[in-house]
């Protein structure tokens, strides 16, 4: 079973308080990393090394990865979840309308695999050359100097590029290379093209595998009131 997958998400409001409230506060939080990885928070110049578990992410963050690097990320709003995959670097960016959180992953350059559903917010990944907006899906996004892949494995996503305005729709079991002169193509994915999933190498889970408690706990000192985010992973 994929760790994701047992992912549960537990809210405790100790009193009413609307999500505005918590306008401030972490949007995600890095469920799982692995090899050579860096965060960069908001309010920072430089990189510090390792992107440790447990830590809480907020509008202006950076991840980066190495060569043997993976970090996971867990969204506390709706549950999305992304996994960044070894070389990629990436700034998360959110905003609030009506009460929702809206994401943009920029992806600079890299891999990236999106699980959206339940969705509260806009949810989109931008490249210097595209940009992917969807309403509940799972796809990967391959980024690089000769353009884009978006991979889609279940859902639909819009893919738009930046250059030409050309506005794509790609289904399931779907690839769309978007490139640098302009140019869209929609077809039909070649398996081969799609990136292994970290959870994925090496063959099945292994069951012998120990189940992690992540508590998160959550403040809000305008309103006295807090609420706590409880990731159960694997190891």
């Amino acid at each position: 079973m994929n760790y994701f997958s047992r992912v549960s998400l537990i809210i405790v409001l100790l009193a009413f308080v609307s999500l505005g409230a918590f306008a401030q506060e972490p949007i995600g939080v890095i469920a799982k990393s692995k090899g050579t990885t860096f965060h960069k928070k908001f309010n920072a110049d430089d990189y510090n090394p390792n992107a440790v578990m447990g830590t809480q992410l907020k509008n202006h963050d950076w991840i980066k990865t190495g060569d043997d690097g993976f970090v996971a990320i867990f969204f506390l709003d709706d549950k999305s979840q992304l996994k960044v995959k070894g070389n990629s670097e990436m700034e998360i960016l959110a905003s609030i309308d009506r009460g929702k959180i809206s994401k943009t992953i920029s992806l600079d350059y890299g891999s990236v695999k999106a699980t959206v559903s339940n969705q509260k917010g806009e949810f989109r990944i931008a490249t210097p050359t595209s940009v992917a907006s969807v309403k509940g899906t799972e796809w990967w996004v391959v980024t690089g100097p000769n353009g884009d892949l978006f991979i889609v494995i279940e859902g639909v996503v819009e893919v738009e590029n930046l250059v030409s305005g050309t506005v794509q729709n790609v289904g399931e079991d779907e690839t769309a290379t978007s490139l640098p002169d302009g140019t869209v193509a929609v077809e039909e994915t070649d398996d081969e093209e799609i990136p292994v999933d970290p959870d994925e190498e090496g063959g099945e889970e292994d069951s012998s595998s120990t189940i992690h408690e992540l508590r998160i706990r959550m403040v809000n000192e305008e309103t006295n009131s807090e609420k706590f985010i409880i990731i159960e992973y694997a190891e």
